[in-house]
């Protein structure tokens, strides 16, 4: 296995949350793809487009019926990331490059995913671009380690902080819920068109490869 390549990762990324905070300081209480609470790891789960922040908490909720969904009382939140050393698997070619398969990047186990999260930790990642498991067409950027939101307007002045501000508190549409991709549903065989358009486009995030 070889070393893992960086990018930096600048933009804007949503996050969707049942609770009145983005971000925490402490390890995750619940395993998701990239922690667990046996490694006491502490990951920020965030997505590129407002949909796709959506349907990672619909589908996280198992909320397969609509009635159901609209019980739920989400918060949405827009975040301000600079964030340099973030590992690039939004691709099949992308994860193939860093020497890690497709599959497991959108599997309805985690195993695997644990594990290269830790080795990309220790290789002084400070995250990981990937597809969205809820929404094919999305992409998912999870930030390791504590962070902090400070006003939309600040200046981070530590590594921790992030500029961060509430966007709308509500429950999920009816056609999110209807296009979530949920466990035990089959992924796309063929990797998916991304959407096009500034209002839900990955470009919205700026990734460059680190300076010489």
């Amino acid at each position: 296995m070889g070393k893992i390549a960086f990018k930096r990762c600048r933009g804007v990324v949503y996050r969707a949350t049942t609770y009145d905070t983005p971000l925490w300081v402490s390890p995750n209480t619940r395993p998701g793809r990239w922690s667990h609470p046996e490694d006491a790891t502490i990951a920020q789960y965030c997505s590129l487009d407002l949909a796709s922040a959506m349907a990672e908490m619909v589908r996280s909720e198992d909320l397969r019926s609509i009635d159901a969904a609209k019980e739920l009382r989400v918060s949405l939140w827009e975040l301000k990331i600079d964030e340099g050393a973030i590992a690039d698997y939004s691709t099949p070619d992308r994860a193939a490059n860093q020497g890690f398969a497709w599959e497991p990047l959108v599997a309805n186990t985690w195993d695997a995913c644990h594990e290269e999260g830790l080795r990309i930790k220790e290789a002084g990642g400070r995250g990981v671009l990937a597809p969205s498991a809820a929404l094919p067409q999305g992409l998912t950027l999870t930030i390791f380690g504590p962070r902090t939101e400070i006003s939309w307007q600040a200046n981070p002045s530590l590594s921790i902080q992030i500029p961060a501000r509430h966007i709308v508190h509500g429950a999920p549409g009816n056609d999110l819920v209807r296009d979530a991709r949920f466990f035990g549903d089959p992924y796309p065989a063929a990797e998916p068109p991304r959407p096009s358009g500034s209002s839900a486009s990955p470009l919205l995030l700026t990734i460059s490869l680190p300076e010489p």
